[in-house]
């Protein structure tokens, strides 16, 4: 049962800063480092799950990853132009189709589709490079370049297929707000995703381990080739550079890819793990003019949402197999009165930070009870299943789990008896069976007295009482013999009297 509230929580976590600090801390400061492990001082922001940061663009989300728990929502199906967050589909594709080691040469026809205005990592006809360095190429310093490298390659020479196979992949992970027409990003009015959709496609990415080894790093360095000497490429993504003032830490971000046209505005989707949780944020259309220290609105938007994110929210089991989740009523039994009810299985989930199982409401439904009492009567065998338990928070239902016995309760028969005559109807019976019996026992008791006199008249009858018998005045007389039958050893002529 639930002890108390989140708002509860919440309102004793105010109150202690208070007396801590003197003073009420912001909901949302971007400060706080996410990489730092030391406990929170008094001063640190104060995060609650009701209280999501402000975010300035347009369209923005932040899931946890793991179990797809979204946790801020901003115009998150609206479709947007993603600029170069494409790239994340494009390395996908890659992943999936080809090896990390196979070997490219840049083609002359690599460029056909690449404007003067475009973000290039510096590819050079004739050079090789393997198709590992030109993912780093593609999601480090954005290279369009290195996209239709990557989409000739993988689409068997025509950057065309491999446009295909980005919306056929789209459409398997049930983007339904997304449509690709290039690899690299470039405006087009048939170019198009969501940042649920956007979240979701990063989401698969991430999968692959090799993807977050290159999209999370700050810098890669590439080996000299026949165009161009050797080099080191760097991030675009602010939250991965440690010289940026809104980097989050080392190992935080373990992806980022950042977007940017005129149309487009400024977009940003990043990976994040810390406390066990993955999260996963997306930011569209963002402001593109950065502040007097070269950072944009997408950069504090997501910083902020990711301070919010770790800070207002905890991932992890709250129902473990064999946890009691009810106590059910037991009649009849000389083993109590109650019986625990232990879970059939366990969950996790995403909820706000300081939740327990004592936050917990439990609602049970039992099966096989006694309809007028609501409890089982004993016996009750030891893992009996006893019903369901719905397991909610806060009004939202969470999950539901069988339950079962934690003990035998075995039958009390005097405990049954009395139970069994409690009910008016048994105990007329019961009357009735008690009269019944005193009538049987009185009625066989007066057979056996009555068959007692018949035995003594039969056997006054036949001779087998005394032959003498006191008579009135203490006289005596003797008894007649008993009549013999004739028979053939009769004397002659005498006949038995009668």
């Amino acid at each position: 049962m639930r002890l108390h509230t989140f708002a509860g929580r919440a309102a004793s976590a105010l109150l202690a800063a208070v007396l801590c600090a003197g003073a009420l801390a912001p909901a949302v400061a971007p400060a706080v480092a996410l990489a730092d492990e030391v406990a929170a001082a008094p001063n640190d922001p104060v995060y609650s799950a009701e209280q999501p940061p402000e975010v300035s663009s347009p369209a923005a989300i932040l899931v946890e990853a793991n179990y797809g728990t979204v946790l801020l929502d901003k115009n998150a199906d609206e479709r947007r132009e993603p600029a170069s967050t494409t790239k994340v589909m494009t390395a996908l594709v890659t992943l999936e189709h080809v090896g990390l080691d196979e070997l490219v040469t840049v083609e002359e026809a690599d460029f056909d589709e690449v404007t003067p205005e475009s973000s290039v990592a510096g590819l050079v006809v004739g050079e090789t490079l393997s198709v590992r360095d030109l993912l780093a190429c593609l999601l480090l310093p954005s290279g369009n370049d290195a996209s239709y490298v990557l989409a000739r390659y993988v689409g068997g020479g025509d950057w065309h297929a491999f446009v295909d196979l980005m919306n056929q992949k789209a459409t398997e992970l049930g983007c339904t707000g997304t449509h690709f027409a290039n690899p690299c990003g470039l405006p087009d009015e048939d170019h198009y995703t969501t940042a649920r959709d956007l979240a979701t496609i990063m989401k698969a990415a991430i999968a692959y381990p090799e993807f977050c080894e290159i999209a999370g790093s700050a810098t890669w360095d590439l080996p000299a080739t026949s165009g161009n000497p050797a080099r080191t490429l760097e991030t675009t993504d602010q939250l991965i550079d440690p010289e940026s003032p809104v980097y989050v830490g080392e190992g935080v971000v373990t992806a980022g890819k950042t977007g940017y046209t005129d149309n487009a505005g400024r977009c940003l989707v990043v990976s994040a793990e810390r406390d066990g949780m993955t999260l996963v944020g997306v930011t569209l259309g963002a402001s593109g003019v950065p502040d007097d220290q070269g950072v944009t609105e997408n950069f504090y938007d997501m910083r902020s949402m990711l301070d919010w994110g770790f800070g207002a929210w905890q991932a992890g089991a709250l129902v473990n197999p064999g946890d009691v989740l009810g106590v059910a009523d037991v009649m009849l039994s000389d083993d109590g009165e109650t019986v625990q009810a232990l879970s059939s299985g366990g969950f996790s989930a995403v909820v706000p930070r300081g939740t327990t199982f004592a936050d917990l409401t439990l609602t049970p439904t039992w099966e096989g009870t006694d309809p007028e009492t609501g409890a089982f009567m004993a016996p009750v065998e030891e893992g009996q299943q006893l019903g369901t338990v719905d397991v909610s928070l806060d009004g939202q239902w969470m999950a539901s789990f069988t339950v079962s016995a934690a003990q035998a309760m075995e039958l009390s028969i005097p405990a049954y008896v009395m139970w069994w005559l409690s009910d008016p109807v048994h105990a007329a019976i019961a009357v009735a069976a008690v009269v019944a019996l005193f009538v049987v026992v009185g009625l066989v008791s007066w057979a056996v007295r009555r068959g007692k006199r018949g035995d003594s008249r039969y056997q006054m009858a036949v001779g087998e009482r005394p032959r003498v018998k006191p008579g009135a005045g203490g006289q005596r007389f003797d008894l007649p013999e008993k009549p013999r039958k004739a028979g053939k050893h009769a004397a002659p002529g005498k006949h038995a009297r009668r």
